[in-house]
Order: structure tokens, then C-alpha cells, then sequence
């Protein structure tokens, strides 16, 4: 082979390398460069409702919940538009038979949160940037905030539905009824009335159900009579007669020489009590039919930690010339710790004033000296005490006269004006910063004669 020939193949053959991973690229990659169909809008659903609670006051329910404001994913804020609560009396079922068959009992709007301006300023990631107000007049409640709303069971919503669920088994049929001890009644399951809340996001999509809180639906107790209120020095004191449909224990106490009996079934408590504190010039809470609850409603709270089996109660937040006002409801209890309140008592309110007077001073004791008579006693422990009040008189009988005019803050006393040779009589008088001032007792009573 000569040289121009050999050139000309090696030539050819760099040529088809250069070509065929050209080609193989283009077989591999035919749709490199190239726009495919667009990507479907990412959808946020809001978390879900986390926290909910129930009590019923009477024939009112109120319902307390925290608004999402988190996505589920985690992100923030909530593609939210509004929450609504469902309520249920029966067997609900699955959510969504719940949601189905219940009562729709709110429907609230949730405010889009401010955003931040579009300023067209490029900022670092996570730097603040000044908020956005909402759209004007835009109506709703705020993401992360916590409102009550209320229901009123009338008739209707106090009887229970039939199980909805028809792909639950059926129950089997009542065994033959047997007779129980004779120990007072049951302890059984009673109706309630269930309530969920979900939330919808911008497109109608629905978030898990929150957890499902109930009431029961039996009859109020009837609420004790007017209570009786009165004040100490530091507290309130409140006591009420207990209704006349009260339930009592099974048995009384067991008294000493007594042994205590023991039922043989679980029996319903005692009815009990709750103190609640209430503002004489403040209306009571609207009760439903609004589509936004208003603005400060909570869900109400006894000031008593625990319900009192005892019809009385001491509050010690405790003030002169400040008012406080209270109402007592009856409390019943059934299984699961489930609990129905009566309606309020009557109003009772009082606004105490200080008309305790000091204790009186103790350990007087006088002693002579030249030109004058000194005086010592033991300070007293009121915090609101003004001070002491000198006397003195002529012993044996002679009247007493202040030496004071204004309540002096020392415990002793040095009084310059005795005469040399007149036995005199002291007494000291505490005195408060009441207005208008107690006076205490006189103190023990101290004899000298002057130099």
C-alpha cells in the first residue's frame, strides 16, 4: 500500500468516529432540548384541627378549637379557607357518615394571612420583611387563633340517631334481664352528642378530622339555690343549699364503730359543684346563629381546681373595695368522667370592706426617768397598719387623752410633758390605713410616776 493511500483510509475511519456518537446521542436523547407537558400545580391541604374541647353548661355546649396554621406537609402559612364543626347524637360512625348525617353546627371563615410586600428588594433567606395587611374589610378569624363557638341542645339534637354504619355488625339480641343488687343505680353508658371539626383549603379539599370530643345528652341537674357570700379579712366565703334533686352517695360515711360497706357494682358519684366568677355588667354570650363567634368568648372555667363535693367554697383573690360576683352550677358525672352542668345559680356579689380593726399592741411597759416617762411596746403584724396612738390618764380613774395627734410608726414613746411626782396611766392604740381608720382594743395598760 502506498503512503497517499494509507493517509486516506486513516482519514475515513477518524471521520466515522467523529460521526457515530453523534448519531448514538441523537437515538438516546431524542427529546434532549425539547418542552414536555406542563406539571400539575402543587396542592397544600391544612392540618388538621388539634386541639378541641367540650362543656356543657345547661342546654349550651361550647366548643373551643385552635385554627390550623400549617399545612400538613409542614409548611406555612395554611392553605385554609374555613373550619366547620359537625355534631352528632347517636352512633356516629366513620367520619364520613359523621360528616354526612350530622349537624353542621359553625361554618367559619378563615382571614388569608398578611403577606409580605412586593417591594421588588431582594433579601437574604429567612430575613424579615414588613407585613402586608389582609385584603379591606375581608371577614374571617386568623390562623393559629383559638375561638369558641356554642350550641344550644334543643329536643331535636338530644336524641340519638340510629347507627349509621351498616356494615357494623349487629348486636346480638339482650340476654334475659337479671335482676341487679339493690345498691342504687349503675353505673352505665349514656347518649352523647359527638363533634368533630375539619378545614378546606382554597380548592374544597378536606383535611383529616380533628379527634372527636362528646357530651352527654341527659338531663341537666337542677342548680343549687342562691349562695350565701360573705368576706373575711383575706377571702370570700360562699356556701349554698344543695338542690332538692341533689344525688347522694349510696351510703353516708362510715361513723366510728360502723364498718363500711362495699357495693358490688360501680354506682354513679355524688353530684358535685363549680364556682364560677361572672361580671355583673356584662352581658351573656349570644348562643349560635352567628357566623362569626365574638371576639374575647372562651370556653368557660370554674375557679375551683377541682369539682367540690362540699357546698361551700373560699376564694382568697381577695381586695377591699374591689367587687366580685359569683354563680355555683351542679355538676353530674357518668362514665368516662363525662360531666353535665346545671344552669347558674343566682348572682351573688359583694364589694368588702375593711372594717377589721387592728389586733390590739401588747408588752406596754413605762419606764421613769429624769424630765420624762419612756414608753416600749411590741409592733404589730398588720400590713396595712398606720400606726399607734398614745394615751394617757391620771391614775387611778382619770380620763384618758391622746398624747398623740397623728399615729406615730416607732413602738416607743417618750413623754416629756408628765409632771415630777403625778403617777400617770398609759394605754397604746393601733390604727390602720382603712378609710375611714379602725382602732384596735387598747393595748395592756402601763403605770409610772414622773420624776
Amino acid at each position: 500500500m502506498n503512503l497517499g493511500a494509507y493517509h486516506h483510509r486513516r482519514r475515513g475511519v477518524r471521520r466515522a468516529l467523529c460521526v457515530v456518537p453523534l448519531a448514538l446521542l441523537q437515538t438516546l436523547l431524542p427529546g434532549c432540548g425539547k418542552k414536555g407537558p406542563p406539571l400539575a400545580p402543587l396542592v397544600r391541604v391544612p392540618q388538621r384541627v388539634e386541639q378541641l374541647a367540650a362543656r356543657r353548661l345547661g342546654s349550651v355546649v361550647y366548643l373551643e378549637l385552635k385554627v390550623p396554621d400549617t399545612n400538613q406537609d409542614g409548611s406555612s402559612p395554611a392553605d385554609i379557607v374555613r373550619v366547620e364543626i359537625y355534631g352528632h347524637t347517636g352512633d356516629p360512625g366513620s367520619t364520613a357518615n359523621f360528616l354526612k348525617n350530622g349537624t353542621l353546627v359553625a361554618a367559619l371563615p378563615v382571614r388569608r394571612p398578611p403577606e409580605p410586600p412586593s417591594d421588588g428588594k431582594a433579601r437574604a433567606p429567612g430575613a424579615d420583611r414588613p407585613a402586608k395587611p389582609a385584603a379591606p374589610g375581608e371577614a374571617g378569624i386568623d390562623q393559629g387563633s383559638t375561638v369558641v363557638v356554642t350550641e344550644m341542645l334543643v329536643p331535636a339534637l338530644m336524641t340519638p340517631a340510629a347507627a349509621v354504619d351498616a356494615a357494623r355488625p349487629r348486636a346480638a339480641p339482650d340476654a334475659p334481664a337479671i335482676a341487679p343488687p339493690l345498691l342504687g343505680p349503675p353505673r352505665s353508658e349514656v347518649p352523647g352528642r359527638s363533634y368533630l371539626a375539619v378545614s378546606y383549603n382554597h380548592k374544597g379539599q378536606r383535611s383529616a378530622p380533628s379527634v372527636r370530643v362528646m357530651v352527654p345528652v341527659v338531663a341537666a341537674p337542677q342548680p343549687p339555690a342562691a349562695p350565701l357570700l360573705s368576706y373575711t379579712e383575706s377571702r370570700f366565703v360562699l356556701s349554698w343549699q344543695p338542690p332538692a334533686a341533689v344525688r347522694h352517695l349510696v351510703q353516708a360515711p362510715a361513723a366510728a364503730g360502723v364498718l363500711p360497706s362495699v357495693p358490688y357494682v360501680d354506682v354513679l358519684p355524688a353530684s358535685s359543684y363549680n364556682v364560677y366568677e361572672v361580671d355583673r355588667g356584662k352581658p351573656l354570650p349570644p348562643v349560635a346563629g352567628t357566623a362569626l363567634p365574638p371576639p374575647g368568648l372562651r370556653l368557660p372555667a370554674p375557679i375551683n381546681e377541682q369539682p367540690l363535693a362540699a357546698a361551700a367554697f373560699e376564694d382568697p383573690r381577695f381586695a377591699f373595695g374591689v367587687e366580685r360576683c359569683y354563680v355555683v352550677r351542679t355538676v353530674d358525672t357518668f362514665g368516662r368522667g363525662q360531666a353535665v352542668e346545671s344552669d347558674p345559680s343566682v348572682v351573688a356579689c359583694a364589694t368588702p370592706r375593711d372594717t377589721f380593726p387592728p389586733a390590739a399592741p401588747t408588752g406596754l411597759q413605762a419606764v421613769a426617768g429624769e424630765g420624762a416617762i419612756s414608753l416600749i411596746w411590741e409592733p404589730n403584724p398588720e400590713v396595712d397598719l398606720a400606726g399607734y396612738v398614745v394615751l394617757r390618764g391620771i391614775a387611778p380613774g382619770g380620763k384618758l387623752e391622746r398624747l398623740t395627734r397623728e399615729p406615730i410608726k416607732e413602738t416607743t414613746y417618750s413623754d416629756t410633758t408628765a409632771k415630777p411626782g403625778v403617777r400617770y396611766v398609759y394605754v397604746i392604740v393601733a390604727v390602720d390605713t382603712a378609710v375611714p381608720p379602725n382602732l384596735s382594743a387598747p393595748s395592756n395598760k402601763a403605770e409610772e410616776i414622773a420624776r
